[in-house]
């Protein structure tokens, strides 16, 4: 009977078919008393890896034994070209503050200063859209006891979140 239903079992996983499953995690976080955004991205260190090889950076590891500054500087590049922010229709740039590896996944830190924000704010994800047809961006934004999710697809990255979604705090982007 056993080897009756491991042989079924075997022959269950054969004809299921397997495949790759493509997501990153980006959560924006207001901190009122710094007066900014705090960014997290997160994505699996070899998905990553292979859009830098694709990107021309062939002989690129995303491991700590290599030089990491060159690494830093060529994330930070790929996050800024891929995260945006915009109101009233102009960027607004964040400052890279660094990343680090955890298990199999690559974490990035950002920040984005704010004084006051006066319109709507726009945020455009497309982490590795040019390269993995099924990649899909989870974006979780957190202002005061407010919170919104967005899940950013090739057919759709860019969302917007509405003045009144900020009214608890008088803030202006810079």
């Amino acid at each position: 009977m056993t080897k009756l239903f491991l042989g079924f079992f075997i022959y269950l996983l054969g004809t299921v078919s397997f495949h790759n499953f493509y997501v990153s995690t980006t959560s924006i976080r207001f901190v009122p008393n710094e007066k900014s955004l705090q960014i997290t991205t997160q994505v699996f260190l070899d998905d990553f890896e292979s859009v830098l090889q694709q990107n021309g950076h062939e002989k690129t590891k995303l491991i700590p034994e290599v030089s990491q500054q060159e690494i830093d500087i060529l994330v930070e590049d790929y996050l800024r070209k891929n995260i945006t922010f915009k109101a009233q229709e102009k960027t607004i740039d964040f400052e890279f503050l660094g990343k680090v590896y955890k298990n199999d996944v690559l974490i990035a830190y950002m920040e984005l200063k704010m004084d006051s924000i006066q319109s709507s704010l726009s945020i455009k994800n497309t982490i590795f859209f040019d390269y993995l047809p099924d990649q899909k961006n989870i974006i979780h934004f957190k202002f005061a006891s407010k919170r919104k999710s967005f899940l950013a697809v090739s057919s759709k990255s860019i969302f917007e979140i509405p003045k009144d979604f900020f009214d608890a705090h008088n803030l202006q982007i810079k």
